[in-house]
């Protein structure tokens, strides 16, 4: 498959269907821009209306009579001809065609899509499409039409062509790093994101692979592919939609608070994909991550001839997870000081003032750069400021070598194995010396963001490749049939959500910590589950309609034991007058359990990734707080520790103002413990466990939801 897809990006011979003599359609374009542009292969119009030739070339009736082999075919008829013209490039043993046309599931004629992925998987055509702008690859081929980026190190694959065509538009005017190949793929009908990705790793002119992605047809396979590759090419993903809700659930607290993108991109971090979150970092992220080596750790050293820089810079990455500023130690700083006296600041973010006058020495730059990665705390180093400017912008240094000195402080890289980046006040300008820095295969750029973005991206992937090994490969079987006898009941009754009961003993059938729990059917029966816990109780209604039970008056606390009848009686009358359409079966009676760390764990079955598990802070605050981790199912060990360590009051968990710490342990125990629940119980739509009292002696579900989805 990798070899046919490389055919049809790479191809030697193009049949473009639907070619026109019309100037300003796109088959007269299309042949234009092939036969005029750097293309070097062979170009066959196609087109049974006509007779004559279109710019000087033989038109044929079908691609069947084209007497050659084709690579691709380049289509730009409408919609509904599509099915049969990939019949024939079947019968043509054409391995693949680009479609530009609209009309399908985008227009909501799904039918017709289905249609052509049936077509081409017949007849073993590859689609890339339909409703696509085309693409481009750095070589000579430009099948996008707009600005022909040049070559470049970077593959672009976007579900935009408009995106596609800005960052070919920005990349032309910046002269920054092209594109290897620039790819809109459309709808994604038949060719899908993932299936690029071994192909793209594969080709020796691209470094590192960009995508932009508003939703992916099997984000699962993605996860699975990426994680294979990005060892050797990194990935960098924009995620457009970023705002949108994604799917809500009522019944959930989980569904509510994960966001589609809060979802899809923590799975895209567990498989080393690197996210940004601006068009303008894209190209430059990917560039970096494609010319520079991942660091050992996450410490910066900011390098700066500018107070308002270095504070700049210091802001931003404290703004990032990924990044802390380097602790430089007294002999570095010492040295500093020695190589620049004036210097106004010669600790972390290092300030070594302006160079002025006839007399300035750019070689000050390098001195201090070297002092730096000398330096065993620092990880990363960042020049930010004024070099790069000199020779061009001024002041004027006499005969200072401006480019000689930034070739050097960019060969630092290589010499130290310390990554670095160049933030020059001139990089949107450009200049001889920023050129030489990025020669190099170093960064120059005009942004302290984007510098700091760079930066932290490379930390993020070099953590990932740390601890790959320790992290899921995504396969999440869940073609079992392990059915606990109340998820069957429900649906025999045609239920899709579980009552609290329910869930609890789903829980416990897979030994995960559920606080001890008794459903009482009656005001005695309440009494009597009181009396067997020998203290003070928490009593709820059980009803599989009424999920958030103290919505509707269903909760009581700390209920004494001669109290339960009445309280059984209250709890019932209230929700039935809330809710008369319920089922109330009875009231579960639990013991009250001792002061704790209140935490929510979650499943959401995500439409683009699958099943997620979900951490946080829980009890009645959550959806306000919003404090939560998520990963993919299944998690490791690893991964379950890693989000305990992600939350912002992951300090809570070990206790503050003489509050003993939470048993951590148990809390991995049981994110995996529900990740194995969920792989062993087909269904499974949402599950909510909130609260989950974390004490030092270990964990208790308070209370459970589960709900399945429509279909098993």
């Amino acid at each position: 498959m990798t070899e046919k897809i490389a055919r049809v990006l790479e191809p030697e011979s193009i049949a473009v269907i639907g070619a026109s003599n019309t100037e300003g359609k796109r088959g007269y374009d299309t042949v234009r821009d092939l036969e005029h542009g750097e293309f070097e292969g062979d170009v066959y119009p196609v087109n049974p209306k006509y007779d004559e030739q279109i710019l000087g070339l033989d038109v044929y009736p079908s691609v069947t009579d084209v007497p050659a082999d084709l690579d691709l075919a380049f289509i730009v008829t409408p919609a509904s001809t599509i099915p049969p013209i990939l019949e024939e490039c079947g019968d043509a043993d054409v391995p693949g065609a680009v479609v530009l046309a609209s009309g399908f599931s985008e227009a909501d004629e799904a039918d017709l899509e289905r249609e052509v992925v049936e077509t081409a998987v017949d007849n073993d055509v590859y689609v890339l499409g339909p409703n696509s702008q085309g693409f481009a690859n750095g070589a000579d081929l430009n099948l996008m039409g707009g600005y022909h980026v040049p070559d470049g190190t970077v593959a672009h694959v976007t579900q935009s062509g408009d995106v596609a065509l800005m960052l070919s538009s920005e990349a032309a005017a910046t002269g920054s790093n092209g594109f290897s190949f620039n790819v809109d793929i459309g709808n994604e009908a038949n060719l899908q994101f993932h299936q690029y990705l071994p192909m793209l790793d594969a080709h020796e002119g691209t470094d590192a692979i960009a995508l932009y992605a508003e939703g992916m047809a099997d984000g699962r396979q993605f996860l699975r592919t990426a994680r294979d590759i990005v060892p050797e090419t990194p990935v960098v993903l924009l995620k457009g939609g970023r705002t949108d809700a994604g799917k809500q659930s009522a019944a959930s607290h989980t569904g509510s608070i994960a966001g589609n993108a809060d979802v899809v991109e923590a799975a895209y971090r567990q498989a080393g994909v690197v996210s940004v979150d601006s068009t303008e970092h894209v190209v430059p992220v990917a560039t970096t991550l494609a010319n520079l080596s991942p660091p050992d750790g996450n410490r910066v050293a900011v390098l700066s001839d500018s107070g308002g820089h270095a504070t700049l810079a210091a802001d931003a990455i404290a703004r990032t997870d990924e990044l802390e500023l380097a602790d430089l130690s007294s002999e570095t700083e010492t040295r500093l000081q020695e190589a620049v006296p004036v210097a106004p600041n010669v600790a972390n973010p290092v300030d070594i003032v302006g160079i002025q006058g006839d007399s300035g020495d750019l070689s000050i730059y390098h001195t201090t750069a070297e002092i730096l990665v000398e330096d065993p705390n620092v990880d990363l180093l960042l020049v930010a400021g004024t070099l790069g400017g000199y020779d061009e912008y001024g002041p004027e240094l006499g005969d200072n070598n401006e480019v000689d000195v930034a070739r050097r402080v960019a060969r630092l890289d290589e010499e130290y194995d310390t990554p670095l980046v160049v933030q020059s006040m001139y990089g949107k300008q450009g200049s001889a010396a920023l050129d030489a820095v990025e020669e190099e295969g170093v960064p120059a750029l005009g942004s302290v963001d984007t510098a700091v973005e760079c930066l932290a991206s490379l930390a993020a992937y070099g953590r990932h490749l740390r601890t790959a090994d320790e992290k899921t490969d995504f396969t999440f079987d869940r073609g079992g049939d392990q059915r606990h006898e109340v998820v069957a009941a429900a649906r025999e009754a045609g239920r899709t959500q579980l009552s609290e009961w329910e869930s609890k003993r789903l829980l416990e059938s897979h030994d995960l910590p559920v606080v001890p729990t008794e459903l009482a059917a009656s005001p005695d029966e309440a009494a009597a589950a009181a009396d067997s816990f020998d203290d003070r109780v928490a009593m709820k209604v059980a009803s599989p309609e009424i999920v958030h039970k103290t919505d509707v008056g269903g909760v009581a606390l700390d209920v004494d034991p001669v109290d339960a009848r009445a309280t059984y009686e209250e709890l019932v009358e209230t929700a039935a007058s809330h809710r008369p359409d319920a089922e109330i079966p009875g009231v579960l009676v639990s013991p009250m359990l001792d002061d704790g760390v209140e935490l929510i764990v979650g499943v959401v079955d995500d439409e683009e990734t699958g099943p997620a598990i979900m951490v946080g802070l829980g009890g009645i605050f959550v959806e306000a707080l919003e404090d939560v981790s998520f990963r993919s199912l299944p998690v490791t060990e690893f991964e379950a520790r890693e989000m305990l360590d992600d939350l912002a009051a992951s300090d809570v968990l070990d206790g503050m103002r003489g509050r003993p710490a939470v048993d951590r342990d148990a809390v991995v125990d049981l994110l995996c413990g529900v990740s194995d629940l969920v792989a062993a119980t087909p269904g499974i739509d949402e599950l909510d466990l909130n609260p989950v009292v974390a004490t030092e002696s270990g964990v208790s579900a308070v209370d459970a939801s589960v709900t399945l989805a429509d279909e098993p």
